[in-house]
């Protein structure tokens, strides 16, 4: 059988920057207009049948340029994507229809994906993008960590009809793409990575790794797209929560626990403003992750909620939860354990006091 060719393909690569706490969508378009040099600002709600997202984010349309690459046209569209979790994404779109080799994804991922910054200047779009919208953003952090990188090659036609079991077999280095592996990979581990194939019809396919994603849908879908970029938006904001624990419980100074001796009632007023920090970063983290969490519903469609649960397991998301709750249960746990100290030093406190209030009076009573 002939090589396996494609006629019509994108490839979109996505940064996603964590910013604040949260964003104002409604000020987005207002603030969209100080954009300099832009020949047709668009923008647009991202929406799916199949997934319910409480507040869409919002895509701003900033550039738009066509790019040779092996004698074949792509069209480059760059976007932002501002999600009111308090993310920024630049997310790159090539475009491409033709006779083109599979071979040409490896090609674009090599040369051009490898140092998105340099091919496409991601963080020049970021800085620019981040000083016009900074106010709609709440609650800024210092730094814009974390950031993560996903890219999805999307397929909508070969040059012939072709059902998902032969894709995976014609296509031999598909594994290789999807982990960015110049040597090829072993029997296991391509059985592992095609454990996470899935397909609705007999010609669609979908296959998801942590870093990277294939999908095949002639119908040109973009359900499956939103899903993994919406994942990938929760995955960098549970993350920032994860590390923002760790920072704080260390600020708190938890190594000067108290106990429950008679001295600690002289640092009554320290352990207090411990107590009301932990207090604030419980609610705060426990606030924010199941926003996250919740801000989007995967519709009754069985298949697409079988996408978007192995997902979040490829991608680590149910790991990252549970450590916030491991590390949320030590805040509870510490700040019960000061409590419980701080209330013993203030009983034995008391219990002195008492002595010697009786003590006074017995020397006057005997005087």
């Amino acid at each position: 059988m002939d090589e396996l060719r494609i006629r019509k393909a994108r490839i979109y690569y996505y940064k996603i920057y964590n910013i604040a706490d949260s964003a104002d969508l409604e000020k987005v378009i207002s603030f969209s207009s100080n954009f300099k040099g832009i020949k047709k600002m668009r923008f647009e709600r991202v929406g799916s049948d199949v997934i319910e997202i409480q507040n869409p984010p919002i895509q701003l349309y900033i550039d738009e340029y066509h790019l040779k690459i092996d004698e074949n046209d792509v069209k480059v569209t760059v976007k932002l994507e501002i999600n009111e979790l308090g993310t920024m994404t630049v997310i790159v779109q090539m475009d491409v229809e033709g006779d083109i080799p599979t071979s040409f994804f490896t090609k674009v991922q090599k040369e051009y994906l490898s140092n998105p910054n340099e091919s496409f200047k991601v963080e020049e779009y970021f800085k620019n993008g981040i000083n016009i919208l900074s106010p709609v953003f709440k609650g800024r952090y210092e730094k814009f960590s974390p950031t993560l990188e996903h890219i999805i090659y999307y397929v909508e036609n070969f040059d012939r009809p072709v059902k998902a079991r032969e894709l995976l077999n014609e296509y031999k280095d598909l594994p290789e793409l999807l982990h960015k592996s110049d040597k090829k990979l072993s029997v296991q581990v391509k059985n592992r990575t095609f454990r996470h194939a899935f397909s609705y019809y007999a010609d669609d396919l979908v296959v998801i790794t942590n870093d990277s994603s294939f999908v095949y849908d002639p119908e040109g879908s973009d359900d499956i797209i939103d899903i993994l970029d919406f994942l990938n938006t929760q995955l960098v904001t549970i993350r920032y929560y994860d590390e923002l624990l760790e920072v704080r419980m260390h600020e708190i100074n938890l190594n000067d626990k108290p106990n429950n001796s008679l001295m600690e009632i002289f640092k009554i007023r320290k352990h207090n403003n411990a107590s009301k920090k932990l207090i604030a970063l419980n609610v705060e983290v426990k606030s924010a992750v199941e926003h996250a969490k919740n801000a989007i519903h995967v519709t009754e469609d069985v298949y697409y909620a079988r996408v978007y649960m192995n997902a979040r397991q490829i991608f680590g998301l149910n790991l990252w939860e549970e450590s916030v709750e491991r590390k949320l249960e030590v805040v509870n746990d510490t700040y019960n354990m000061i409590q419980y100290n701080l209330s013993h030093a203030f009983d034995n406190f008391l219990e002195i006091v008492v002595i010697i209030l009786i003590f006074i009076e017995l020397l006057a009573f005997f005087k």
